[in-house]
């Protein structure tokens, strides 16, 4: 139990609201787990009473912890005031003890009644104040209760955490790895479990010992130099041996605890091992464990390794060497005369510890190393498989020398005089836990304590899936960034609500309650009445909730109007009536206007529909009409050649214009008429003579070929008619002006040459539009000297028809304008 209560406080530290908090802050966020109830999250308490508890002042605590605690989301609190109104305490609930129940059991907050009891009573004999109650037990006061005022907090941190890492002796767990000079090991193991420098570690255990708290020996190895340095806890080693003389009384004494790693070393006859496993039972929930870091392994930790021992591929230990726990590998074993490295890694190989089934090491098994099963074994056997072997004489005697129990070991009382032992199956099951997608770490960060519960990695992949999905659903209101806060938030929100109550089913619950959107109104972006886009309050909501409100505001004033003589209560009821009966009468409308709505849709498909099907028949008979021109049929009422063949002419007529339009000197339509037809033979002779090498003698192939060289001929003469036409007088006027008006705006330049380069494309670019303005009014010209020899009206240029144009009525526009327009022509004419 000691590892779990470890492992908790480890937990509540290293959370990001109260990790990087002053100790002060820290420390009151461990009492208040430790005084919180099994049943409720509401833990009554004054603030006089916290500050006796961290040794401030109460001013101290009641205006810079609590005000900290508060900002950080740590905890919420009320005031307790009595019937009289006076102010009797206040109400703390720690905010991530309040999630871990959310999640369940598999949180490490998510501590069990005896636990929190065992908590409570090991921070009472560490940094309680004392009690001395007029009716009730005395309760001592902790070993730093007289430590008060400055750096109090941080001592009474240290102390604790010493106590719930220490081994049955005394000896805490020390860190590995290089230490700088003129530091020791221990100022490094108080720094790490403080967070702070090892310089600040330093002064800690300077203080601690010079209170007699710890003590920092160092013992001799066999050669005559100095092993490696401890860091001892004197109260711990004495509650352990049940020392009366240190004032610990005999409710602190504990049972031994150790346990075996058949990996490295044990009994060689398979007997059980001299220390076995402390606590309520072994319990491994998952593969992952046996490879946690050695900061997150207490006394009694599944992960044991010896710290003096050979490597995988080395002898394996002999029948009658002792086996060391994974406390002890990390901090060093004394009895084996290892001298201290600072600056060196653990001399034993890292491997995956599982239990002891027989003497035999994992040298025994063909080389392989991490099994614990023998040749005559199919399963390997549970660990402590046969402590319902223990001799019963061992067990009384520990009972008879008070060994069961006390708060500096980290256990519960016991009620009994024997032990309970772990009594397990056949064999034991490793099962990896599912992991966080790396992708979806923020957005999911909400439930990230949760996810472990899936528990297989398919089941995670596959809900990983579902909420990629909702990511790219939001995506199209929003941008990336705006999406998965969106998310993260929404899952914050709906654990929060869960007020406590555990999260049975992972899959369910993130399907049907975590994930889905809860719009509060019309709005595609509300979400829980939240904009999902800004964050902020949905405005839509707002409005929708006004207007409830102004209908019930309503409906008190009609009731008031008619029936003022009602009483309070009987004013309400009418109220809540009429109300309902209004809501029902909406409720009536809305449905009869969504059948219309429904209805009118029907209508405006079915009509969609008929067009569709109109116009897939014509489609249809246009496809199997015959060619106009020479009746092939299925031909959607041209034929390919065909088509080629109005091509030709197109394009020969276009050709034929661009020649003529070029002789201005075109006045009469008998001129024009002789003009074009000379010109027109010339065209067709030229096509023949390009169709005249043509490699099939098809109708289709020639129709193509025709087209191709008429389109050849038209374009080639289109190019001919504007390089003339910017030659001319217009143009180099038109170019002269642009480049004019550019060089006027050469001090926006960098330089005069580069000024210079603009005007001159600004000049070309004039040409060519003089030139394409010319050609349009060449071809127009023509065609109005065509129209007048036909017999018709020539065709008037576009400024007349414009003029005539604007000189229409439009359609529900009344006659006087035109009217007036016609007088002001007049008028114009006459002045003139």
């Amino acid at each position: 139990m000691r590892t779990r209560l470890f492992t908790a406080v480890r937990s509540l530290l290293s959370d990001a609201r109260v990790e990087g908090c002053r100790d002060a802050v820290r420390l009151a966020a461990v009492v208040v787990l430790a005084k919180s109830p099994a049943s409720s999250l509401r833990v009554p308490i004054r603030t006089r009473e916290l500050a006796r508890w961290l040794g401030y002042k109460e001013s101290y605590v009641a205006h810079t912890v609590l005000p900290e605690l508060r900002a950080r989301g740590i905890l919420t609190s009320q005031v307790e005031t009595a019937d009289s109104g006076e102010v009797t305490g206040l109400a703390l609930r720690l905010e991530p003890l309040r999630e871990a129940r959310a999640g369940g059991g598999g949180h490490p907050l998510a501590l069990t009644r005896q636990e929190l009891a065992t908590l409570l009573r090991l921070c009472e004999a560490v940094v309680g104040p004392g009690w001395e109650p007029k009716d009730g037990p005395v309760t001592p006061p902790g070993l730093l209760a007289e430590r008060t005022e400055k750096g109090a907090a941080t001592d009474r941190l240290a102390l604790l955490m010493l106590v719930l890492q220490s081994r049955p002796d005394g000896r805490a767990r020390l860190v590995g790895g290089s230490v700088a000079a003129g530091r020791g090991r221990a100022d490094a193991t108080v720094a790490k479990l403080l967070g702070c420098s090892v310089s600040g570690g330093g002064k800690v255990v300077d203080r601690l010992g010079a209170l007699g708290l710890v003590e920092v020996p160092r013992v001799a190895s066999e050669s005559g130099c100095f092993g490696r340095s401890q860091l001892v806890v004197p109260a711990v080693r004495a509650a352990w041996a049940g020392d009366d003389a240190a004032g610990l009384g005999d409710e602190l004494a504990v049972e031994p605890v150790e346990t075996t790693c058949s990996q490295c070393s044990g009994p060689a006859d398979g007997g059980e091992s001299e220390f076995p496993l402390s606590g309520d039972g072994w319990e491994q929930t998952s593969f992952d464990a046996l490879w946690d870091d050695a900061d997150d392994l207490g006394e009694g930790a599944s992960g044991q390794r010896p710290g003096a021992e050979v490597g995988d591929l080395g002898p394996g230990g002999t029948a009658g060497s002792r086996v060391i726990t994974g406390v002890q590998g990390l901090s060093g074993a004394v009895e084996t005369g290892v001298v201290d490295r600072p600056a060196a890694a653990d001399l034993h190989t890292t491997h995956t510890p599982v239990g002891e089934v027989s003497g035999s090491s994992a040298g025994d098994l063909l080389g392989f190393s991490g099994s614990a099963a023998d040749g005559g074994h199919r399963l390997p056997e549970r660990v402590q498989g046969r402590e319902d072997e223990l001799d019963d004489q061992a067990v009384g005697a520990a009972s008879a020398g008070g060994r069961l129990g006390g708060p500096l070991r980290g256990e519960q009382r016991s009620s009994g005089s024997g032990t309970q032992l772990c009594k397990g199956g056949r064999g034991s099951v490793f099962v990896r836990g599912a992991g966080l997608p790396q992708d979806l770490a923020d957005v999911l960060a909400p439930v990230a304590w949760l996810w472990p519960g899936l528990g297989r990695t398919s089941t995670s992949r596959w809900l990983a899936a579902a909420v990629r999905t909702e990511l790219a659903r939001l995506r199209g209101l929003m941008a990336e960034e705006d999406a998965r806060r969106a998310v993260a938030e929404r899952l914050d929100r709906r654990v929060r609500a869960q007020a406590g109550r555990p999260v049975q089913d992972m899959v369910g619950w993130v399907l049907t309650r975590g994930l889905p959107q809860r719009p509060g109104c019309w709005s595609t972006v509300c979400d829980d009445r939240m904009r999902m886009d800004t964050g902020g309050p949905c405005p839509s909501c707002d409005t929708v909730l006004g207007d409830r409100r102004a209908v019930r505001r309503a409906v008190a004033a009609e009731v008031m109007a008619e029936l003022p003589q009602l009483s309070g209560e009987v004013r309400r009821g009418e109220v809540e009536r009429r109300l309902n009966r209004r809501v029902q009468v909406q409720a009536a409308a809305d449905s009869v206007r969504r059948e219309r709505e429904f209805a009118e849709r029907a209508e405006r498909e079915a009509a969609w529909e008929r067009r569709r099907e109109e116009l897939a028949a014509k489609e249809a008979a246009r496809v199997q009409a015959a060619c106009v021109d020479c009746g092939v049929p299925r031909a959607s009422g041209l034929c390919p050649t065909c088509s080629f063949r109005r091509r030709v002419e197109v394009l020969v007529g276009k050709a034929v214009d661009l020649v003529v339009a070029l002789r201005g000197e075109v006045t009469s339509s008998q001129q024009a008429l002789e003009l074009s037809e000379r010109v027109e033979a010339d065209t067709r002779a030229l096509i023949e003579r390009g169709c005249a090498g043509a490699e099939s003698g098809e109708p289709a192939v020639l129709a193509f070929t025709a087209a191709t060289v008429a389109q050849r001929i038209a374009d080639g003469r289109r190019r001919s008619v504007l390089a003339r036409l910017e030659q001319c007088e217009e143009a180099d006027a038109e170019a002269e002006r642009a480049f004019e008006a550019t060089m006027r705006r050469r001090h926006r330049f960098l330089t005069v040459a580069v000024a210079r380069e603009a005007a001159e494309k600004a000049a070309a670019t004039a040409r060519q539009r003089a030139a394409q303005s010319l050609l349009a009014e060449f071809l127009d010209r023509l065609q109005q000297v065509r129209g007048a020899a036909g017999g018709g009206e020539a065709r008037a240029g576009w400024r007349s028809r414009c003029a005539d144009l604007a000189g229409r009525a439009l359609p529900g526009e009344t006659q006087e304008l035109p009217v007036l327009r016609q007088l002001e022509t007049a008028g114009t004419v006459s002045a003139a």
